[in-house]
């Protein structure tokens, strides 16, 4: 009981902390809106891609006729190419205008144009309209009064896989930062040490354990509680598509166990604050480092083959691939193991530490 009262007492006091919220909360957002917003929380219904396959005159009066109105990316290869784009939202939607669309034209044909779009939208109906009314005109002669002819046939974009980088990002930046926030833990932990709090603490009939146990146990459970709101506030604001929020808040709970226990080593065997926050930044930099190199490997050049033989003891590493559904319960024991290690170098003599 006294363990948990403790424990309920330290959440308190440190909650009160705006740094922690700053740190664990606030600054995570302000990076994701940089990383994430522009590409996924934008509706960008202004920019359409077109595929012209007929370079003819048509064509490009039609392009012109769109422009007015909408952004237009000319686009190469096939429309599978752009299913990224779309998914994205960074295309409205794609045209495709194939090679007999002026040939069309000029045998008084309704030629047939695809569309692509990931949903139907106001954007896309105007677009239609623009386009249909352009052809129309064009085919006058051939069209009774008051009917129209529709020139497009729309498909919508569903058999892809959509990407799941959005999502891998955020939560391994929380993680990030969340490791780097530890820094404002561990002072703590050491102003009240010099200040004799824990101490004093002791002197009441608290052991060691219970006192040190409470810090470091509100420390795992506000870690991973903020981090967690932070993880379902930035799917919602950055409208995150296919993602696991069971897995997504399993890798941020592993990660504030293992940041917990680096805070419990630093704290033990550093005794300035300066280089115990220092210590803690320098970790969670060349972890994260080597951890993110290591593991994508392939998409940066110039990177020595090395580094992703180091990743495999960097615990963003394994995060990773949880993050992404890969290798789940080897990821869960590798990353406790390295969290034991840590606990256990930073349980020596406890009592002492206490004391001092």
């Amino acid at each position: 009981m006294r363990l948990i009262r403790l424990t309920i007492i330290n959440i308190k006091r440190t909650i009160k902390n705006p740094a922690m919220l700053l740190m664990t909360f606030l600054f995570p957002m302000v990076v994701l809106f940089g990383v994430v917003g522009t590409g996924s929380g934008g509706s960008s219904l202004g920019k359409i891609g077109i595929i012209d396959n007929t370079s003819g005159k048509y064509s490009k009066d039609l392009i012109q006729e769109l422009e007015e109105k909408y952004d237009i990316e000319n686009l190469e290869g096939t429309v599978e190419d752009s299913y990224n784009e779309l998914r994205d939202k960074k295309l409205a939607m794609v045209y495709v205008l194939n090679e007999d669309f002026d040939k069309n034209i000029d045998l008084g044909k309704t030629p047939k144009i695809e569309n692509y779009v990931v949903e139907t939208g106001m954007g896309s109906i105007i677009a239609e309209d623009i386009i249909n009314n352009y052809v129309n005109n064009l085919l006058e002669e051939s069209i009774n009064s008051g009917l129209s002819t529709n020139s497009i046939d729309s498909v919508i974009v569903e058999n892809y896989e959509k990407d799941s980088n959005d999502y891998y990002m955020a939560v391994i930046m929380i993680c990030y930062f969340m490791m780097i926030g530890a820094t404002i833990i561990t002072e703590d932990i050491l102003k009240l040490k010099a200040q004799k709090v824990l101490k004093r603490v002791i002197s009441t009939g608290n052991k060691d354990r219970q006192i040190l146990g409470s810090l470091y146990i509100s420390s795992f459970i506000i870690q991973a509680i903020i981090s967690s709101i932070s993880l379902i506030v930035a799917i919602m604001i950055f409208n995150i598509e296919r993602f696991n929020l069971g897995l997504g808040i399993l890798a941020i709970t592993l990660c504030s166990l293992i940041t917990t226990a680096i805070i419990m080593t630093v704290t033990r065997w550093v005794k300035n604050q300066t280089l115990a926050s220092l210590a803690v930044v320098i970790f969670g930099l060349l972890a994260f480092a080597v951890g993110i190199l290591g593991t994508n490997l392939d998409e940066f050049s110039n990177v020595p083959k090395a580094i992703g033989y180091l990743s495999v003891i960097s615990p963003f590493s394994w995060l990773g691939k949880i993050i992404n559904g890969e290798s789940i319960v080897a990821s869960i024991i590798v990353i406790v193991l390295m969290s034991l290690a840590f606990f256990t170098l930073g349980s020596f003599k406890l009592r002492d530490y206490v004391k001092e």
